[in-house]
């Protein structure tokens, strides 16, 4: 269980930025090479004149979400994010009951490994978190209004480094879909199975009292005990 989680943690570590939602190569094929599950229904004329150019870059609320991903043809995950209003916080949920702990606002990364009592100090790296969020970067084109979890959102064509994706965001920020191609024509997707607006415990984003803390890949210093 350590190993695989050493494995996971520097697998998320590395992470660039957008690293499943734009896969990172040359500009993608045609908009509807992308696989966007189900067409999003255009706006009125009128609605469309006064609509937003770009949809909230950040959650407004806090949000738990069920997504399954699927990276380049491999086998798709199911991966729980939780995330506080503005994304100063972040919990991902692995399937394997491990889970990783981003502070945006105190720069503090770690992995959480329950099953050992074990909490993986790591380097703070932006890119995990960026994943599952927008960023002024990307150039935003607005295709209408969808639903994805039964829950609505607004479907838009995103554009970042040449590499492009279709993209459904709720009004409050979360993001419910993201499909995107590589230069190979391999499929990447993100997309939510349930959505949930339940506010959790302020000690989900905490690493648990009592666990022993090791340096993780890269360097990070623990403050307790290594086991």
């Amino acid at each position: 269980m350590r190993m695989m989680a050493v494995l996971t943690a520097a697998a998320l570590a590395s992470a660039g930025p957008w690293t499943v939602a734009m896969a990172a190569a040359q500009p993608a094929p045609a908009q509807p090479s992308l696989g966007d599950p189900a067409p999003a229904q255009p706006a009125a004329p009128a609605a469309r004149a006064g609509a937003p150019v770009q949809p909230p870059l950040l959650p407004v609320r806090e949000a738990s979400v069920l997504y399954r991903i699927s990276a380049r043809g491999s086998p798709p995950i199911e991966v729980r994010i939780t995330t506080l209003a503005d994304a100063v916080a972040m919990r991902i949920d692995m399937p394997d009951r491990t889970y990783m702990l981003v502070n945006q606002a105190e720069h503090r990364m770690a992995m959480v490994v329950p099953e050992e009592l074990m909490v993986m100090d790591l380097p703070y790296q932006p890119g995990v978190q960026d994943q599952f969020l927008l960023n002024s970067r990307m150039k935003f084109t607005r295709r209408g209004v969808d639903a994805v979890a039964t829950v609505r959102c607004t479907s838009w064509d995103v554009l970042l480094d040449g590499n492009r994706a279709v993209v459904c965001v709720t009004d409050e920020g979360v993001l419910l879909r993201s499909v995107s191609m590589d230069a190979e024509g391999k499929r990447s997707s993100i997309e939510a199975i349930s959505v949930s607006y339940t506010p959790a415990p302020a000690s989900d984003f905490l690493p648990p009292p009592g666990f022993d803390h090791m340096a993780g890949p890269g360097g990070a210093g623990g403050s307790g005990t290594e086991p």
